[in-house]
Parts: structure tokens; C-alpha cells; sequence
């Protein structure tokens, strides 16, 4: 249900009237006072980098200016960092609703300003009840794409059951209030940008949906750059969850539509599977690295405990004394990655069902063991590793970072997994369902669609949580909370997230610097060394002298973080994914 707008000044206008943000006018964009001490820019009139916000008080960083902006707008009226993430959450839903949305779930951490206590809510979807270790095995062979397209690719959502626990423990406007932005952009419209453009032009998976196809088409045209997108029917679901909280998606017309459209292509969810679905209140993954307190997600998320090893491992080393793209710093941290990643191929899965020896797995002995075994200048065998596989791009996941004036912060990323999901769309309220159930071992050994391979620990179970490589994060040191971030990206969400703060803590880059930088890439299987295109020399030339397979392509994944430097928020979204931060 779209309509097109004439593109130019008076629509774009009306957009930005409608949703209650004018971006031109945004302080996070405001000018440094002449004299340098204007209170939003710090003392010394600090000046950001590109595609960076340096802000006195609060920021947000999503991959969606739109997101941003809003975030911000519910902290002016004040709320906290739990109603901004609430708001932008929604909102990234509508506007990219390739990457997330009520249809899928995701992980976040909260740092409470007053205590300093961390926390981790796990929202992730969840099997249905009659989901089993071989629903995607006939005779002793994986059927091709049984567990990434239609019906019953689709695990339970959990997205509006996270938003409502984050809200009613911690959140301080009312519920409506942080749901109606939401509702007022896909009810009243939003102009597309160029990456939902681009989405929807390179997915093979709207090719296919005539569904996904009419719904994001306007006379017979997918959706273009400018366009004015209208989704009446999420609106009206966003409505009824303003109005019920959880039950306006859970249970009644949305649940029936949502079970419908599952069911009608193949799939096992039913009502009661929705209507048992509950989210987790869990300890995070807790490191140090060179006088900061790293908190990350734990299982069902290998993202905190891979992140936590590199870690680990890296401290015995002064990367601070290398340059950042000198051959050294890239060998030992693909050579980090590499254990770790095959560590995780062992061994996580979901806590709740199976054990994961994260305790073994972050020894001294397991951390000293992986020190000795990088050798200088040289990898190990390929087949120590494993065979090469395929690895696609992921599209389906979107994060963002909030922290607000009293010290609350929020590292949350959601996901409907790959781009568009299932390409399953509900009917009546034009829900996106994603095909999380290809995040667990459709077949243990067998890699998924980002090349991972993932053993017993992960296979398929009834209301088990499948693994995820998100990797929400929040860094502190003494003085609270200084950093927010995480990625999308499948994967990539580990090495982007990684990369940004060993930059920044070791090198001493600005969040704007460390995002937008080229990155590298390996996860053990497959046995490549993934490269951006516009990486250094050193690392495109020097890395096959040390054995490595390296593959040049661009990155899909996309980082969005906060640092406190100097006393203020330096706020970046990567330019990967074209947002913009916004801060006051």
C-alpha cells in the first residue's frame, strides 16, 4: 500500500512536518559558536569529523537519519535512553523494513547511569513448538533453502515483547508517546532513501515475492529515492500496539494475520506459539582491554564471547605501537578471529538448552594456547580449518547506539536476519517475517547462508533461540559509561564491532574515523581473508606473504557508535548504510 509523491522542496517539507523533525534545524548539526564555547561542542570548540555528531548531552547513532533524529526527539521531551531506543527501534522497522521490524527480534544492553549496573535483554525469536533437529532434512539430505524462504523459515518474533520489557522496566514517557512516531511514519508516509531503493532493486528475494514486489511498488515500479512510502496496514498494527502494548500484536487480528501468512506458505507457527513468547533479562559477557570494561552479549549471541577472546588474546600484544593497517595488526587479529570462530563452531549454541564452556573457552590455558599457536609472518594449514564456502552479503539487520544526559545507555540491534526476511509479508498488516531458523545448524556441520558452520550445540529445538553473531556493546571506564556500538552484518558484525574499538582505544581515531575506515575479515571457515577494496597496501599486499587467501570485496556491514572523548558524546553511523547521527 504505497503511493508516490512528487520529489522536491514542498514534499520534502511535508515529510519532515509530518514526523515532527525538521533535520536542517536539528541541533546535532548546529555550528560551533565563534569563541569556541558553545556548551553542545565542549570546551575548545571541539569540531567533529565527517559524518560525525560531537554533542554536550546525549546522542543517538542509527542507520537511518530519520531514527536518529527521533531518538533525540524523545530524549528533548524527556525521556531516557529506553524510550529512545523504543522509538528508533520502531521506527528503523518502517523505514528499512529490509533490516528489521515488528516481524523479527534482537539483543540489546542497558547501562544504568545511576548504578552502573549492565544488563542484557534477549529478545530473540524463538522456535516454534513443533520445530525439530531435521525439519530441513529429506532422506539424509538439506533441502536447498527450506530454512531461509517462506513459511517455515519463520521462528516466533520477538521484537514488540523486547520493546515492551525495555519500556516498562526502565522507560519514562508513556508507552503510546514512544510508539506513535512509528505509526505516524508508515500511517502518514516517509520519503524512501537510497539504500531501501537499492534493497529492493538487488534483492533476489523481492524478485520473488509477488507480494514483497506489490507492496513496495508504486504503478507497477518498485520503490525509488524520493518516493513517499505509506504502509497502512503496520500502521494500523503499530496502532493497536500503542493502544494494547503487547497483546495488540501478540494476540487478535495482528497475531491471526501474522499465523495466517505463515501457515499459507508452508510454515508451523501458530497462536500459541505467539502468545507464549517472552523475552530474557541475562548477564552480559564481561572483559577488560587496556583500562576499559568491555560488557557484551552472551548466548544465544556468540558476539560477546568472540569479541571477549580476541580481546583477551590481543592484550598481550601493544597494538598501540603498530600502525593500524601495518600486515602485523592485521595477522594478529584475523589470527585471533580465526580460533575464536572455530571455538564457536565447537561449542555455543542457546544456554538455555545446551552447555557452552565459555568459562574453558576464556581460560588463561585456552587464552595462552591460542598466544602460542600464532605463528609470525605465517598461518596455520588450510586443512587445520576447514573447506572454503560461499559468503553472501546480510542486508537484514540494523543497530543503533543511544546514551542520554544521566548516563543511560542502550547497544540494541535487531534483525530479521537475511534481506527481507522470509520474504513472507503478512496480508492485512504488512508485517516483513524474518528467517531466523537458518541462524541454527539446519543440518550440524553444513555451513548457512553466511558460510558458518555451526555444530550439535545449535541445532534446531522447540522454543530454542538460535545463534546470532550480534554483538551489542557498551565499553566503561572509571568515570561510567564512555562507549556505545555495535553492527550489522551477519559475521561481520563481530569483526566491524571489534575493529571500531581497537581503533579507538588503540589508536586513538574518533568514532567518525574508526566506522567509515576499510575493514578485514575472517572467520576460520571460510579459509579467506576478506579485504575492503579500499584497504592499505600493506594489508592487500602483504597479507598473501603470510599464506593468506585474501579476497577483495566491499562490506555490507555497517557500525554505529558513541565515544565520550574529552568530556563530550562524539556520536558516528557508518557510512556503509548512509546514516546519520543526531545528538543535543
Amino acid at each position: 500500500m504505497t503511493a508516490r509523491a512528487t520529489v522536491g522542496r514542498c514534499a520534502r517539507v511535508a515529510v519532515l512536518a509530518l514526523v515532527g523533525v525538521a533535520l536542517a534545524a536539528a541541533p546535532a548539526v548546529a555550528q560551533p559558536s565563534s569563541d569556541g564555547t558553545d556548551p553542545m561542542w565542549g570546551s575548545g570548540g571541539v569540531v567533529p569529523e565527517p559524518g560525525e555528531v560531537v554533542a554536550a548531552h546525549a546522542a543517538v547513532a542509527a542507520d537511518h537519519p530519520l531514527a536518529s533524529a527521533i531518538g533525540v526527539e524523545m530524549l528533548q521531551r524527556g525521556g531516557n535512553a529506553a524510550d529512545a531506543a523504543v522509538a528508533v527501534g520502531l521506527v528503523l522497522g518502517v523505514v528499512n523494513p529490509f533490516a528489521s521490524g515488528l516481524g523479527g527480534g534482537g539483543f540489546l544492553l542497558w547501562h544504568d547511569g545511576a548504578t552502573g549496573e549492565v544488563v542484557v535483554l534477549d529478545f530473540r525469536e524463538v522456535a516454534p513448538a513443533a520445530a525439530h533437529r531435521d525439519m530441513y532434512v529429506v532422506d539424509g539430505e538439506l533441502v536447498p533453502g527450506a530454512s531461509r524462504d517462506g513459511g517455515l523459515a519463520v521462528a516466533v518474533p520477538g521484537e514488540v515483547a523486547g520493546w515492551w520489557a525495555l519500556h516498562q522496566r526502565y522507560g519514562q514517557l508513556p508507552w503510546a508517546d514512544v510508539v506513535e512516531p512509528a505509526q505516524r511514519l508508515a500511517s502518514g508516509g516517509f520519503e524512501a532513501g537510497t539504500l531501501l531503493e537499492d534493497r529492493l532493486a538487488s534483492s533476489d528475494r523481492v524478485a520473488a515475492s509477488p507480494a514483497l514486489r506489490d507492496h513496495f511498488s508504486i504503478e507497477g515500479e518498485l520503490v525509488a529515492a524520493g518516493d513517499t512510502v505509506v504502509r497502512l496496514g503496520l500502521g494500523e498494527a503499530l496502532g493497536r500496539i500503542a493502544e494494547l502494548g503487547p497483546d495488540g500484536f501478540y494476540a487478535g487480528p495482528v497475531a491471526a494475520d501474522i499465523v495466517a501468512a505463515v501457515q499459507d506458505s508452508g510454515g508451523i507457527i501458530t497462536l500459541e506459539d505467539l502468545a507464549a513468547y517472552a523475552p530474557t533479562w541475562r548477564d552480559p559477557v564481561v572483559s577488560t582491554y587496556r583500562g576499559h570494561t568491555v560488557y557484551g552479549m552472551p548466548s544465544p549471541s556468540s558476539g560477546g564471547t568472540v569479541i571477549a577472546q580476541v580481546l583477551d588474546v590481543l592484550e598481550a600484544w601493544h597494538l598501540d605501537r603498530l600502525a593500524w593497517d601495518d600486515a602485523i595488526t592485521a595477522h594478529l587479529m584475523m589470527q585471533a578471529l580465526m580460533h575464536a570462530f572455530a571455538d564457536r563452531a565447537r561449542f555455543m549454541g542457546d544456554a538455555d538448552f545446551v552447555d557452552v564452556p565459555v568459562d574453558a573457552m576464556r581460560s588463561d590455558e585456552r587464552v595462552a594456547d591460542v598466544r602460542d599457536a600464532i605463528l609470525p609472518h605465517t598461518i596455520l594449514a588450510p586443512d587445520a580449518y576447514g573447506p572454503p564456502f560461499t559468503q553472501p552479503d546480510d542486508d537484514g539487520t540494523s543497530h543503533f547506539s543511544v546514551v542520554d544526559a544521566d548516563g543511560n545507555a542502550v547497544a540494541c540491534t535487531t534483525t530479521v536476519n537475511l534481506s527481507f526476511g522470509s520474504a513472507v509479508l503478512s496480508e492485512a498488516f504488512d508485517i516483513v517475517l524474518n528467517n531466523e531458523m537458518d541462524d541454527f545448524a539446519a543440518q550440524p556441520g553444513v555451513p548457512n547462508a553466511f558460510g558458518l558452520v555451526m555444530g550439535e550445540a545449535n541445532a534446531i529445538a522447540a522454543g530454542k533461540r538460535p545463534l546470532s553473531s550480534m554483538s551489542p556493546t557498551i565499553v566503561t571506564d572509571d568515570d561510567g559509561v564512555v562507549g556505545v556500538l555495535g553492527g550489522s552484518g551477519g559475521p561481520m558484525i563481530i569483526t566491524g564491532t571489534l575493529q571500531t574499538i581497537l581503533q579507538i582505544i588503540d589508536h586513538g581515531r574518533t568514532p567518525g574515523e574508526a566506522v567509515s575506515a576499510p575493514r578485514l575479515h575472517h572467520q576460520w571457515m571460510p579459509f579467506q581473508a576478506f579485504v575492503e577494496p579500499t584497504a592499505s597496501a600493506s594489508w592487500l599486499g602483504a597479507l598473501p606473504d603470510f599464506g593468506y587467501d585474501v579476497v577483495e570485496r566491499s562490506f555490507g556491514s555497517a557500525v554505529q557508535a558513541i565515544w565520550r572523548v574529552d568530556g563530550v558524546w562524539r556520536a558516528a553511523s557508518d557510512p556503509r548504510k548512509h546514516g546519520v547521527a543526531a545528538g543535543y
